[in-house]
């Protein structure tokens, strides 16, 4: 009984018993000893390794699965439906890694074809099956370890304007259910807690005094995690919490739960929420691109972007583990750097501008930097905002910098006549800004003062003349005069 190469390249399964017989050829060796591994577990059944059918009724019926969740035991149990299907008659010990790459093939081959995500979580449940395997002594080692599952760029998504406000909207609905749900919704996007954790969330968890919740039901290991309140967050708690009390039935009044819902069975349990929002996107009252989690990711985006707190301090808020985690929103942070990068833009581009324009149209600097503070100054006189040397990019200033090259290379007496003039525009910008810094300086030093720029002097700044005007006259001195004697 074995497995052997012939000359032909083909694999070839001989079983020589006293009562079996068995010849047949393969065109690959894995096929080949999948079918011996096949046919040796059906005529012993004392074979060393289950089939792997049998494997997962074992397996399902485990303290290592009872200890899961349910909604994991559920997604585990459909996801490992694909694999039995199609080797559910294989013995374990007979399955190898390159069983689940052809499974991960054939999978991105079928139609519809599955999503990357969906692919890696079917072959992730297998691999947990094959764990149980090597812990009962089955099989030697996981055949999943080594194998590349389908990967997918992660964007997170953040939520729109338009998402947000229909989910304000939606708090005035007179539909309870669209209430508990929009609440819940922003309050993922207030705290950047799942959607999963509120919930599962209680009443007693909850300290409005303190503004702080505690979530126990958690995805890392059920830890319990404290997360802070903002007011804005407080203010939707105490509204659903009036809500819930005041304006629903007594039924959820011996409830612990914040998001209570009566199931089928009249037993109160934790709201479906997204069923909620299922029919809320039915009768057109939310996007259709809105999903629960997306607060969350907007949340950590926010954070990330918008705050000095450093990726260990969100993500003992969030609740993440895995510094990976963060990886996604790294691309975020990058907008704190604005300011540092329009530094740059000023001390060492604008130059730059200036100087690879001059050197093209064989123009002195000077002159192009006098045009641009020229420009400059006549933008700010009519309110607008100072835009540097941006202003090269622009059609008409290029249109005049070529006119005053033309006039420059026909006469040098316009060239010189050009850089005397860019020089006084210069110098004139320039005292301009140094008497405005010594006016902003003299202001801060003596608050009470300001500059009056039409009489050149120095008065009273308006608070100091508003208390002048409302303080009472002084009295005027007596004058006694003297008697002579």
């Amino acid at each position: 009984m074995g497995v052997t190469l012939l000359p032909s390249g083909a694999w070839r399964v001989q079983v020589r018993r006293r009562s079996l017989k068995v010849d047949q050829t393969f065109p690959t060796e894995l096929e080949a000893r999948t079918f011996l591994a096949r046919y040796v577990a059906r005529i012993d059944p004392k074979a060393d390794s289950p089939l792997l059918s049998n494997a997962w009724d074992q397996y399902e019926k485990s303290l290592e699965f009872a200890n899961k969740r349910p909604r994991t035991r559920g997604t585990e149990a459909s996801r490992i439906k694909k694999w039995i299907e199609r080797l559910g008659d294989t013995p374990v010990g007979a399955i190898q890694p390159q069983h689940v790459e052809d499974y991960i093939a054939r999978r991105k081959r079928s139609r519809p074809e599955p999503s990357p995500d969906a692919i890696r979580l079917e072959v992730a449940a297998f691999s947990a099956l094959m764990k149980y395997c090597v812990k009962k002594r089955w099989i030697p080692a996981n055949p999943c370890i080594g194998v590349t599952r389908p990967t997918v760029t992660r964007t997170p998504k953040r939520m729109s304007s338009e998402e947000r406000g229909h989910l304000i909207e939606l708090l005035r609905h007179k539909n309870p259910r669209f209430r508990f749900a929009a609440r819940l919704c922003l309050l993922v996007l207030e705290t950047g807690a799942r959607p999963g954790e509120w919930v599962n969330a209680k009443l007693s968890d909850v300290d409005l005094r303190k503004d702080t919740i505690v979530f126990r039901n958690t995805k890392y290991k059920q830890q319990p995690r404290t997360v802070p309140l903002t007011p804005s967050a407080s203010k939707l708690l105490a509204d659903h919490l009036a809500d819930v009390a005041f304006d629903q039935d007594d039924k959820f009044l011996a409830s612990d739960l914040l998001f209570p819902t009566v199931g089928r069975d009249r037993k109160v349990r934790p709201m479906h929420y997204t069923g909620a929002l299922r029919d809320a996107k039915a009768k057109n009252l939310l996007p259709k691109s809105l999903r629960a989690h997306t607060g969350r990711h907007e949340f950590i985006s926010l954070l990330v972007e918008s705050s000095k707190l450093d990726d260990s301090r969100i993500m003992a808020i969030v609740g993440h583990h895995s510094p990976a985690s963060m990886e996604i929103y790294k691309h975020v942070r990058n907008i704190q750097f604005r300011g540092d990068l329009a530094e740059v833009d000023n001390k060492v581009m604008r130059p730059q501008r200036v100087q690879s324009l001059a050197e093209v149209l064989d123009l002195p600097a000077a002159i192009i930097a006098g045009l641009l503070a020229s420009r400059r100054s006549a933008d700010e006189q009519v309110g607008l905002k100072d835009t540097g040397d941006e202003l090269l990019y622009s059609t008409e200033v290029l249109e005049k910098l070529h006119y005053l090259a033309g006039l420059v290379a026909d006469s040098p007496q316009a060239k010189a006549s050009l850089l005397a003039g860019m020089r006084r525009t210069l110098a004139a910008r320039q005292r301009e800004r140094e008497k405005r810094e010594s006016r902003n300086s003299a202001a801060e030093q003596s608050p009470g003062q300001v500059f009056d720029s039409a009489q050149g002097v120095e008065s009273p700044a308006p608070e100091a003349r508003e208390v002048q005007a409302t303080a009472p006259p002084l009295p005027k001195p007596s004058r006694s005069r003297r008697r002579r004697s």
